[in-house]
């Protein structure tokens, strides 16, 4: 059964599972309030699975119980059923870092279990008007437009299953690799790199991977597989797409030691890596869909001294943090990740006041030179000062100029 509350005019639909009754009063809190807002509590999963596969929302919420894998499956059902809606946990503070991992790549934003829906509400429009913005049709259009293949390629698919199981081991996950020579080869790349500064060769695959992490595998494998299938043309000369995944590689890492730094969960830490390896894949889809005409955004950008984004978003209606946003949400990317690729060049559209990876994807780009460009065309993110100091991190750039530019030493001399 559910009970209804009802925002004096309201836009968004919010349904709640709701089993112990323990949320009556933000019903209360809807109702009294002026917010746009009509917001549904359901007392058992059947009823609110009953109601979803009949009438669209724009925000679930789960509360989180004791029995967490079984919100975390819930959640995923309902990810199945509405793909387009905002999905949140409520009160995960007691769960261990395992499961918040799992609902992370499912959820848009995990909250406390203190917090009351005014409190919440900016954020939620925020977030439904983003998935919108995703889900427009000249955009959906676009990347049906371009050959992308429905689902994740299928190394990273086997990845998610093996890091979601509970009895996969380091054996399973090293055969999964093995399917995929380019995937192996870039992994032990990366362990023998100066990065991980180890004294000696690491030439065994599970040794490599036990190095990595196997969620930081798991976003090289989609990376490699990603850039095999967009490809630089051979009359390509604007910039070299290599070129452009040495640097991500290098914006993923700083991004990850930025999260580091301000003492950001693993979780975090591993989702602005993923985003910092994807942030400019859109740049790469859209050069390689059209070179022709991608070239002359470039020279047109670079004439009217305008960043590539605006010129991207004057010509197609839309710009290459959204097209690879687009990409990313249709896989069931987690949701933060999709939001730090689609925002890195315009964080303050984002009306959150919490460090997240959009803010570690931001700086990290912002604080890396650009590829070199025909035309010198920058590529870069310029550092927004007002995006940071909304998220009150202000203090916290000369320390990370200072890792910066390892990284910058690093990009220069192609390690």
């Amino acid at each position: 059964m559910g009970t209804v509350a009802k925002s004096s005019s309201h836009n968004f639909r919010a349904a709640m599972l709701d089993v112990e009754g323990g949320y009556a009063g933000w019903s209360k809190d809807v109702t009294e309030s002026d917010l746009n807002w009509d917001f549904v509590r359901f007392d058992s999963k059947d009823s609110l699975i009953t109601q979803l596969e009949q009438q669209v929302y724009d925000v679930v919420f789960i509360p989180c119980s004791m029995r967490a894998l079984v919100d975390i499956e819930l959640m995923n059902d309902i990810q199945k059923i509405q793909p387009h809606t905002v999905r949140v946990f409520i009160g995960a503070e007691f769960w261990n870092a395992s499961y918040k991992s799992k609902a992370a790549d499912s959820a848009h934003r995990i909250f406390p279990s203190h917090i009351s829906f005014p409190e919440i509400s900016d954020e939620l429009d925020y977030l439904v008007k983003l998935v919108k913005l995703l889900n427009r049709s000249s955009l959906q259009s676009y990347i049906g437009s371009i050959g992308c293949l429905p689902t994740p390629p299928r190394i990273y698919r086997k990845l998610t299953d093996a890091v979601s199981s509970e009895i996969a081991d380091l054996g399973d996950i090293s055969h999964i690799v093995e399917q995929d020579p380019a995937v192996t080869a870039q992994v032990m790349k990366q362990v023998n790199s100066a990065f991980f500064g180890l004294n000696r060769q690491i030439s065994d695959l599970k040794e490599a991977i036990s190095l990595l992490g196997v969620r930081s595998l798991r976003s090289i494998a989609l990376s490699c597989q990603l850039n095999e299938q967009f490809k630089q043309s051979r009359d390509w000369d604007a910039f070299d797409f290599e070129k452009i995944n040495q640097r991500s590689l290098l914006v993923a890492r700083l991004a990850q030691a930025i999260c580091r730094r301000v003492g950001a969960s693993k979780v975090m830490q591993e989702q602005a890596f993923l985003a910092g390896l994807l942030h400019d894949l859109g740049i790469l889809i859209m050069a390689s869909h059209d070179p022709e005409q991608y070239k002359k955004l470039l020279n047109y950008a670079v004439k009217k001294q305008k960043p590539i984004y605006l010129v991207e978003k004057a010509a197609f209606g839309f710009f290459h943090g959204e097209v690879a946003g687009a990409l990313l949400a249709l896989w069931n990317i987690p949701p933060q990740v999709v939001e730090a690729v689609m925002l890195h060049h315009v964080p303050h559209l984002s009306n959150s006041k919490e460090f997240t990876p959009l803010t570690a994807v931001h700086v990290a780009d912002a604080m890396l030179p650009s590829v070199p460009v025909e035309g010198e065309c920058d590529l870069a993110s310029h550092l927004s000062l007002r995006y940071l100091d909304q998220v009150g991190v202000m203090e916290e750039v000369p320390q990370w100029r200072i890792v910066a530019n390892e990284y910058r030493v690093r990009m220069v001399s192609n390690i």
